[in-house]
């Protein structure tokens, strides 16, 4: 008996101590977040060699309270963005309104700021075919009722760094959404070749995890900073996923029912996979990215979620007791980015 109580008192112990180092690791990120003066400097030589020099451009990041970069727009004298920070005036939301506009392929900006924007990330499959994606796309109109159509924003990011791909399949996509498209309640945006690869300049890796993990870092710094602004909400779907026909009317009731002023959430479960179905605040998406840049290569995006969720001060995974989302091979429980390659 005497062992048995000394054993379980050492389990208790471990596990205070385990706690405890947790809390600090998420107390420490905090602060590297809101207090201190994180920079890091960003150089690179890219240009047409103008009176023998190649132009020289420098993006100066520093992460710190109330986020302090500055940019100024520099006209090309080429088909390419240039920038050079001039520490004064701009902060990182100017770069990435930039950076945003460069990225729509077909649709356009509405003048109001929308209630839910829903990131439909596509990848480019084996085949070459956009099925999964166009699923999941009739599903959603199909689902949408005409009077939430001004609140709702879908967005397709295309995550490739192939332009012609990404050109063809964005043409492809339009010409079978135009109306929608037209109208502003489906957009169609590139991943690549809109600067924001400048934020996480990863060195090269010969280890295929961690380049795996830097693409991926990437694609959703990609989401967060396109989505930051345009709604209210942000939700994160997949191709080859149903919804229910009530699905707006779950998302607003499930928010007004977390939404009181003793409870504190970061992110909210629409279905029973481990990354698609989350919903998070906008307001929220800016420390994330700094805390992305931050962090860069050395943590996933599902890791990032929980630290974030823990300095919110949200205990556990706040899910929706029926689930409006769903994959619709029902055996499928991971993310797009574990999925790259099937058609």
């Amino acid at each position: 008996m005497a062992v048995k109580l000394r054993r379980r008192a050492l389990i208790q112990e471990n596990l205070v101590i385990i706690i405890f180092l947790a809390v600090v690791h998420c107390f420490v990120i905090w602060l590297i977040v809101e207090y201190t003066q994180y920079g890091n400097t960003i150089a690179w030589i890219k240009g047409n060699n103008i009176g023998g020099s190649p132009q020289k451009i420098v993006l100066e990041l520093k992460v710190a309270n109330g986020v302090n970069l500055s940019h100024q727009r520099i006209k090309p004298r080429s088909s390419e963005h240039r920038y050079r920070d001039t520490s004064i005036g701009d902060s990182l939301e100017t770069f990435l309104m930039d950076c945003r506009q460069r990225a729509l392929v077909h649709g356009y900006f509405r003048p109001y700021k929308g209630y839910l924007t829903i990131a439909l990330p596509a990848v480019r499959r084996l085949n070459g075919s956009t099925r999964l994606v166009e699923d999941t796309l009739n599903s959603l109109i199909v689902s949408t009722l005409t009077k939430d159509v001004p609140k709702i924003l879908i967005v397709v990011f295309l995550l490739t760094d192939d332009p012609v791909w990404t050109e063809k399949t964005g043409n492809q996509l339009y010409d079978k959404y135009k109306e929608h498209v037209d109208k502003g309640f489906v957009q169609i945006v590139r991943g690549h070749r809109n600067g924001l690869s400048k934020l996480l300049p990863f060195p090269a890796s010969e280890n295929s995890e961690e380049r795996q993990r830097q693409a991926e870092n990437l694609h959703y710094l990609n989401i967060m900073a396109y989505a930051k602004n345009l709604s209210s909400y942000l939700l994160l779907l997949d191709e080859d996923v149903r919804c229910q026909s009530n699905y707006i009317q779950k998302i607003f009731g499930f928010i007004q029912a977390n939404t009181k002023p003793n409870r504190v959430w970061f992110v909210l479960n629409f279905s029973h996979s481990n990354l698609m179905g989350q919903l998070t605040k906008t307001s929220d998406l800016l420390k994330a990215i700094k805390l992305l840049i931050v962090l860069r290569y050395d943590v996933t995006y599902e890791t990032l979620i929980d630290y974030i969720r823990a300095l919110k001060g949200q205990p556990k995974k706040c899910q929706i007791k029926y689930p409006p989302f769903r994959y619709a091979n029902m055996k499928r429980k991971t993310f797009l980015h574990k999925n790259f390659t099937q058609s």
